[in-house]
């Protein structure tokens, strides 16, 4: 089973996907970042969607929450201060959902990210999130570097940037998929229902291959 229209494969690519092998993670979801984000408003509605679904169906939510120990100079630093209100999530987490600190924008970097996902037995992951070219971009290289099967949903990440946010999700699709694939909130959604209802798929693959 794939999620529909995923560019450059179809993800994932062998087809092997499940709720509870399945994570979504949402990178930035803080007040600094969303304020600085192009079309926020509208990409937190999709995140907002896919969580809600996930939940519902026993995938694990993670957030990446990222912070410096340092208090830069500049009147509004890249990275939020740890402990101030910028750095706190703008949305309330569920207990059972994953909160991870990060001291870089890469949410590997030096956290539990990585460990966090073998241990649970995840081997697929949708990210999404905030200042997307910075900390999906980052964040989904690594991912894919350490073998997990990556997928950016594309209208739930919100940029800095417009057209550095377009490059970014370019780049994934380079070299058949380097660093994994990009789909629609609506995909991932449809998937979720497949998946929440196999016999409607199971009826429909016999209709269609019946001569």
């Amino acid at each position: 089973m794939h999620v529909n229209d995923t560019n450059p494969y179809p993800w994932p690519y062998d087809g092997l996907v499940s709720f509870e092998s399945m994570a979504v993670v949402v990178c930035g979801a803080q007040p600094d970042i969303i304020d600085r984000a192009c079309g926020a408003s509208a990409v937190m509605a999709n995140v907002s969607a896919i969580i809600v679904a996930a939940r519902a169906n026993g995938s694990t939510v993670m957030w990446l929450r990222y912070g410096s120990r340092v208090e830069r100079e500049r009147p509004r630093p890249m990275m939020p201060t740890y402990g101030t209100p910028d750095w706190e999530l703008a949305i309330t987490p569920s207990p059972n959902d994953d909160l991870i600190d990060c001291v870089g924008w890469d949410g590997c970097f030096s956290s539990v990210l990585d460990h966090t996902l073998r241990s649970r037995g995840i081997r697929t992951v949708l990210l999404t999130g905030f200042a997307s070219e910075v900390t999906v971009d980052s964040t989904v290289r690594t991912l894919n570097d350490q073998g997990h099967e990556c997928l950016v949903v594309s209208d739930a990440c919100a940029p800095l940037d417009v057209g550095l946010g377009v490059r970014a999700l370019h780049s994934l699709t380079m070299s058949g998929g380097i660093f994994g694939a990009h789909g629609t909130t609506a995909a991932v959604l449809d998937l979720f229902d497949r998946l929440t209802h196999p016999s409607t798929l199971t009826s429909t693959l016999i209709q269609e291959t019946t001569p």
